[in-house]
């Protein structure tokens, strides 16, 4: 029989509920506070789960506590809570609503959610890194679009376009710094290093894509095929009730949407130079199936034959398709 905790993250402070009382405690390196607490109220921390949603940086001080104290956790894909929320009928969104929320989540939680958060000392150099150059692109592609707009509106303000392109300059700039940056720090650690190596022997991908699926496989090392389909959201769910409702097959985008977007371009790269993934692109055409179902077809094999390579240690080959 489990105890449980019910946990809203935000920047400063992490809100909880364990069935009976809202606490809230400061959000910082090592917990301190909230560890005081849960050390002194849980005697077994076995039968303790903390369940809440992995919300970027903040929850990670969080994740490190559950993981250096083997603290059970069930970390719930936001989509999740947000549809059980409506389940429940929560109109109001608060801190407070939301741990109490949380908590009750414990009622169709299932064995398989529950474990011991795993923690990769390189995962959160790896996604700052990637962060750092999400942000870069958007305020590149902003300051794109400002500029187009400004050499329309007024293109005699000369002085005031020239601001503008040394801005786009340093966009970037610091784009290009920060995967030149992330490449030296893999390069600098053999781990990360043979594994990114390895991903660049695939016909189709690039630094960038290498350097994601590379931070999202060491996000998830023991994975099944199964499981890293659906943490990318390219997992196949289904629609249909009796006669009524009989909707088409899709993919459940529940999963990691980085992942999704950072890798529709290789996969267009790769069906044209990738022999693995152009034939199985043309099969799937001949048999009337839509250009879009056949390019995430091609990207569902992309990641799982990634995977397995980097799982299994092995540089690509198109023998490399019987393996998975």
């Amino acid at each position: 029989m489990y105890n449980y905790i019910g946990i809203d993250v935000s920047k400063k402070v992490i809100h909880t509920f364990n069935g009976k009382k809202y606490l809230q405690f400061k959000n910082e390196p090592l917990l301190e506070e909230f560890g005081l607490w849960v050390f002194e109220n849980f005697k077994d921390l076995n039968k303790l789960v903390i369940i809440f949603e992995p919300t970027g940086p903040y929850s990670e001080y969080l994740k490190h506590f559950c993981a250096s104290n083997k603290i059970n956790a069930c970390i719930i894909n936001p989509k999740k809570s947000s549809n059980f929320a409506k389940v429940l009928g929560n109109r109001n969104k608060t801190d407070k609503v939301d741990a109490k929320m949380l908590y009750k989540y414990h009622k169709i939680i299932n064995n398989d959610d529950i474990s011991v958060p795993f923690v990769n000392k390189y995962i959160i150099k790896l996604n700052s890194y990637i962060t750092s150059f999400e942000f870069a692109v958007k305020t590149r592609v902003a300051t794109s679009n400002h500029l187009e707009a400004m050499q329309k509106l007024c293109p005699e303000n000369k002085t005031l376009i020239k601001m503008i392109e040394k801005q786009l300059k340093q966009a970037i700039d610091m784009e290009n710094n920060i995967i030149e940056s992330l490449e030296n720090y893999i390069n600098k650690h053999e781990e990360l290093k043979a594994d990114y190596k390895i991903l660049l022997t695939i016909p189709g991908i690039g630094k960038k894509s290498a350097i994601y699926l590379l931070t999202f496989f060491k996000t998830y090392p023991n994975a099944n095929r199964q499981q890293i389909t659906a943490l990318a959201g390219l997992d196949v769910i289904e629609r249909s009730s009796g006669t009524s409702v009989s909707g088409r097959k899709k993919i459940s985008k529940s999963g990691n949407k980085r992942i999704r977007t950072i890798l529709y371009f290789p996969t267009m790269n790769a069906i044209r130079y990738n022999e693995l993934l152009k034939k199985q692109y043309e099969r799937l055409l001949s048999n009337n199936k839509k250009k879009k179902v056949a390019i995430i077809a091609c990207m569902r094999k992309l990641i799982l034959v990634s995977y397995a390579m980097f799982k299994n240690k092995t540089e690509f080959s198109l023998d490399f398709n019987h393996s998975i």
